[in-house]
């Protein structure tokens, strides 16, 4: 009796195992293609991977099956480089789809899937709307069409974008298991209400403007991991950061700070969104936004929280994090001092001027020979405006070096590293002792992070950095803005 129970027990984890991994089969047939290979591809994010693979038969069918149940989400058909349309994958063990190439979507029969029969009818629903306002759309983009029509028919179109919405909502109130509704609520944004109250047209602007920045995220689900196997969540954070947060790193920093914690509800969408941001802010143009990538980097790619890196990764991205932070705008400008051209010890620090353009530049750089002329004849025309100086930087104390300063009239604070010390180790150790210089003059490059020259700074009077990674006429955009500022706060 004993042996039966044990083996009854065996059979029940068996089969409490197997329901919970039924694997997949999906089955589409395609009028229209035969005899062609055919993808099932996923997203992660905003990447698309190969998924399966199978082969379309004489009669059009294409069977993808696997032992591994797949993870929910909006997978793509593609075939002959071109997607052909996308399904929903839910805890569905067996989907049955029919369609034709002459309109995949508008002819789709949905034999099996109950996923798939609203998001279908979904589809069709906005084709139809989408197809019958054509006529609304061509006149509205029309420049000849008169003020009063074209209202008009911008009315008529968010009245159709209204119904859509709708008809989204009544979904998520009829299918609230269905993951097609999860789909719907993370794609939702929020109405702001008018405001009728508030008179002054501004402030309700800002009003509006900030009750969507504030309930952007009301509706998605962070700890659902199936959100990030769309391209919704991605999308929404993507459209979050580049187009609702204020583009200063202050603000983005907050904003960051609110995703990320919120994204902490799941490990798939905190790996990604840290991920995402790093990443995206780490390749930003914006000067400033290094700041970010700092703040990111050390807060939350750490070894305790980023558990998808390995060590060196997590170190390689801190030390990064950590060469920059002390070159961020706002911060104050590390210390240089070097010799110049008469053989004297030169201190930014002791430049006394408004401004300070801190510049570091060789000779034999070849970008570095169109730019420093031109950052000469900017100086040339601002010094007689402004009080303000230029700090350049080189590498070697050397002839070519005060050849090219006399040829192109560099009328700078020119210093460069000692070329002898490049021989003599110990002279260098001297000077250090003697306090004419420092090790992170010495070593500049390293200090400032300048991987390629030129490199332009732009320091105010108490040396805080106001501007970095500049060319000169970005130089020139900067001093004029801060030039506007100043004038605003006399005023």
């Amino acid at each position: 009796m004993k042996k039966i129970l044990v083996v009854l027990l065996i059979l029940c984890f068996s089969l409490a195992g197997f329901s919970q991994n039924k694997g997949y089969k999906i089955k589409m047939e395609i009028k229209g293609l035969k005899d062609s290979t055919c993808f099932l591809i996923n997203y992660f994010g905003s990447q698309r991977f190969y998924k399966d693979t199978a082969q379309f038969n004489k009669e059009g069918i294409v069977i993808f099956a696997g032992k591994e149940q797949l993870h929910g989400g909006i997978y793509g058909v593609y075939t002959s480089g071109k997607l052909l349309f996308e399904i929903v994958c839910n805890n569905e063990d067996f989907i049955d789809l029919k369609t034709d190439t002459s309109d995949y979507i508008m002819h789709m029969e949905v034999k099996k899937s109950a996923e798939n029969k609203v998001f279908f009818d979904h589809l069709k629903f906005i084709t139809e709307k989408q197809r019958s306002s054509q006529d609304l759309r061509n006149k509205a983009n029309s420049k000849e069409l008169p003020e009063k029509e074209k209202k008009e028919v911008n009315d008529k179109l968010a009245e159709i974008g209204k119904e859509i919405n709708n008809y989204r909502l009544a979904i998520i109130d009829k299918y609230p298991n269905l993951f097609v509704s999860i789909i719907f609520k993370t794609m939702k944004e929020p109405e702001a209400p008018e405001f009728e109250d508030i008179k002054n047209d501004s402030l309700r602007r800002f009003m509006k403007y900030d009750y969507v920045k504030t309930h952007y995220f009301d509706e998605v689900d962070f700890s659902d991991s199936r959100i990030n196997y769309t391209p919704l969540y991605h999308n929404k954070i993507e459209k979050y950061f580049k187009n609702i947060v204020y583009p200063i790193p202050d603000s983005i920093i907050k904003e960051v700070d609110m995703v990320i914690n919120k994204a902490k509800a799941n490990d798939d969408i905190f790996k990604y969104t840290v991920h995402y941001l790093l990443s995206d802010y780490e390749k930003s143009k914006i000067m400033g936004m290094d700041a970010v990538f700092a703040h990111i980097g050390l807060n939350y790619y750490t070894h305790k929280l980023a558990f998808w890196a390995d060590s060196t990764q997590i170190e390689k991205v801190q030390e990064r994090a950590r060469k920059l932070s002390p070159l961020l705008l706002g911060k104050s400008a590390i210390n240089i001092s070097l010799l110049d051209t008469g053989n004297n010890w030169m201190s930014l620090y002791k430049v006394p001027t408004e401004y300070t353009i801190l510049v570091f530049w060789d000779p034999e750089c070849g970008h570095c020979k169109k730019e420093l002329p031109k950052l000469a004849h900017l100086y040339d025309s601002l010094k007689t405006s402004l009080n303000i100086s230029v700090f350049a930087v080189s590498s070697d104390h050397n002839e070519a070096w005060k050849k090219f300063i006399r040829e192109h009239h560099l009328d700078f604070i020119n210093v460069a590293v000692p070329t002898e010390v490049y021989k003599d180790q110990q002279l260098a150790t001297e000077y250090i002792i003697k306090g004419y210089t420092d090790l992170k003059s010495m070593n500049y490059q390293t200090t400032y992070d300048i991987t390629s020259t030129p490199q332009i700074y732009l320091l105010d009077k108490a040396k805080k950095i106001i501007g970095k990674r500049l060319d000169t006429d970005l130089l020139q955009l900067v001093l004029k803005k801060e030039e506007e500022k100043k004038n605003k706060i006399v005023h």
